[in-house]
């Protein structure tokens, strides 16, 4: 062999680094062309604001997430505070689609791995993780890496020395779960199922797997040592022992038990099925109910990956069965494990009126299971091209045929792609600035040093975030009405606001108490107050039931100037807060499956109101 020959032999990349940087770099660039550029609504700008303090967000804290989102504030700092951490949910899930890729290569070549990692990272649950803050997108990178390192233990041409070390990457992947979050654990009876072949585990093996484990789990540590330096984010203050237990538990939340059920099971899975719906051509039609336009293409996705399941398993059973696996629990065995309630937008008329729904769309807890899903669906597009080659003949008259015929598949793996990208563009006013107009206007309503009653999640992390990273009004306290059942969040009131918020008496009785003093707290402090208009009337009335509440914009203020309970209008501050609002704010939104963005611009209107008898008032500002 020729020394050039030898250097051209040198220089061959492996088939599967191939189709891993193909699928890395198609995906990549999707997202980061339809990634939001600033906050978004729901917990992600809370876990962007722990990302740039070295905070703790809620339960159950995601230490090591937290991290690696810190680290990624500094590598991307050029693109801003925001988008910095949004582009480590864009890179992990694009390099899980690029994992993805290079595992599949082996059992349906470089073009069906493409089109499979393709097929699935376009999912619209997928894409909408990898396109905001999220800890669903680092959980999907190790979870595929998990399943990655027991492709690899369970190959038939691999040393007994290289399985027992790809099976202590699954050990560590799967301890990992703990200081990262639990999902992680959904990929784990599928690695199993791929590993299990070769000799039985050695006793030096479970050692060096304990430690392994021990050492994956030592991020946990990552906890106390942050809250001991009491950041301004600092959720369920885990110092001790049982506080640590209970954030990683998430007690706060009162995690529900496999039984009794929150709704009839087969009700829990029709709700998945929902959800499945809106995963290939979500931008078809994005509503929550079927469609002629999109149902089809999701029933052809079925059929997809039903072939491809069979496919994968003539090519290797042990495959096969590990993909079977993967799908059902990360399906069917989710949905039995945690037991949610139903979704916002289904059982509506099935359930009684008083039936307790989620807040959101849980969509995403089913991750993984959507995931497989397309990449199942991939290996369906490479079965039905490798059938034409086998059937359409070689000779040179029907060579171009051919080659049509045996590519076109691939390109299905388009169809997700370009049908869920009107849907999942974060990138478009006003979608793409909401949360912060909303945070802004909400913190310029509060007078100086004063105190500000916030409803949830969509009003209270973006308000966090203006004044945490950005030093925004650092001047105004923010009371988050939904934390105050934890104890830890009211002694962190009290301890560094100085705003008491116990009632009377040492057990619990409900959050009007709570409430009540809080309010006689704020008053006793002489700090102006004021209320969301997110906030019920009967809320406003927990925290004050001596005075009527005027709305000044987004905001109510307490007044003794009107009857106890009542609500009157500021004209001079509603025209001055509507002169605020910028009209590219209040362009149409999209009307999608996630109606929040919809519900949170309507906000924005209260700065509208005018008299007392406008329906805006009761209808959308809580003015009964």
């Amino acid at each position: 062999m020729t020394s050039a020959a030898r250097a051209r032999r040198g220089l061959r990349i492996a088939p599967s680094l191939v189709s891993g940087g193909i699928a890395t770099i198609i995906l990549l660039a999707t997202y980061l062309a339809t990634a939001a550029p600033d906050l978004t609504f729901w917990d992600s700008t809370e876990l962007i604001t722990a990302a740039h303090t070295l905070g703790i967000p809620h339960e159950p804290g995601t230490p090591l997430w937290v991290l690696m989102a810190h680290i990624a504030t500094r590598v991307f700092e050029s693109a801003g505070p925001a988008r910095a951490v949004v582009l480590l949910s864009a890179l992990s899930t694009a390099l899980a689609g690029g994992i993805g890729a290079a595992m599949a290569t082996r059992w349906i070549g470089t073009r069906g791995a493409v089109a499979a990692a393709v097929s699935a990272g376009a999912m619209s649950t997928v894409w909408t993780n990898a396109t905001e803050a999220e800890v669903y997108a680092v959980s999907l990178l190790a979870s595929v890496a998990m399943l990655a390192a027991g492709e690899h233990a369970g190959r038939a041409d691999v040393s007994d020395e290289t399985r027992a070390r790809a099976r202590g990457v699954i050990v560590f992947l799967a301890a990992l779960a703990i200081p990262l979050h639990l999902s992680v654990l959904v990929a784990l009876p599928g690695a199993i199922a791929l590993a299990w072949r070769g000799s039985r585990p050695t006793v030096r093996d479970v050692v060096g797997w304990s430690a392994l484990a021990a050492l994956a789990l030592s991020a946990v540590a990552i906890l106390p040592m942050l809250s001991a330096q009491h950041p301004v984010l600092d959720a369920g203050h885990p110092v001790t022992l049982q506080a640590l237990v209970d954030v990683l538990q998430r007690k706060q939340f009162a995690v529900s038990p496999m039984w009794p059920r929150n709704a009839p099971l087969w009700l829990q899975l029709g709700n998945f099925f929902e959800w499945a719906d809106w995963q290939v051509a979500l931008g078809l039609h994005p509503n929550v109910a079927p469609s002629w336009s999109r149902t089809p293409l999701t029933v052809a996705w079925v059929w997809l990956a039903a072939l491809g399941l069979r496919a994968l398993w003539r090519h290797d059973a042990r495959v096969g069965r590990a993909m079977v696996v993967l799908l059902v629990g990360a399906s069917a065995g989710v949905v039995v494990w945690l037991n949610l309630r139903l979704g916002p937008s289904y059982g509506v008329n099935l359930l009684p009126a008083r039936a307790i729904h989620e807040a959101r769309e849980r969509d995403y807890f089913f991750v993984l299971a959507f995931w497989t899903w397309g990449l199942c669906a991939g290996a369906g597009m490479a079965f039905i091209a490798q059938q034409f080659a086998r059937r359409v003949p070689t000779d040179a008259g029907v060579g171009i045929v051919r080659r049509v015929l045996t590519t076109l598949p691939y390109a299905l793996a388009l169809v997700p792609l370009i049908a869920n990208r009107e849907e999942m563009d974060r990138s478009r006013e006003p979608v793409a600035s909401l949360p912060r107009t909303i945070a802004r206007h909400l913190l310029d309503g509060v007078p100086s040093h004063g105190v500000l009653y916030a409803a949830g999640d969509n009003d209270t992390f973006p308000l966090w975030y203006l004044q945490i990273v950005e030093q925004y009004r650092p001047d105004v306290t923010v009371i988050a009405v939904p934390l105050l059942g934890a104890p830890w969040y009211r002694e962190q009131l009290a301890r560094e606001q100085n705003l008491p918020s116990e009632p009377s008496g040492s057990s619990w009785a409900g959050l009007a108490p709570v409430l009540n003093a809080s309010g006689l707290g704020v008053l006793r402090a002489r700090r102006p107050m004021r209320v969301s208009v997110q906030l019920s009337a009967e809320e406003r009335r927990q925290i004050d039931p001596t005075v009527g509440w005027l709305l000044e914009g987004m905001v109510y203020a307490p007044s003794n100037a009107i009857t106890a309970g009542s609500v009157g209008l500021v004209p001079a501050a509603l025209v001055s807060a509507g002169d605020r609002v910028s009209p590219s704010a209040l362009k149409p939104v999209a009307r999608g499956v996630d109606r929040t963005a919809i519900y949170m611009q309507a906000l924005l209107y209260c700065t509208k109101v005018r008299s007392l008898v406008d329906t805006l008032l009761v209808a959308t500002c809580n003015g009964s």
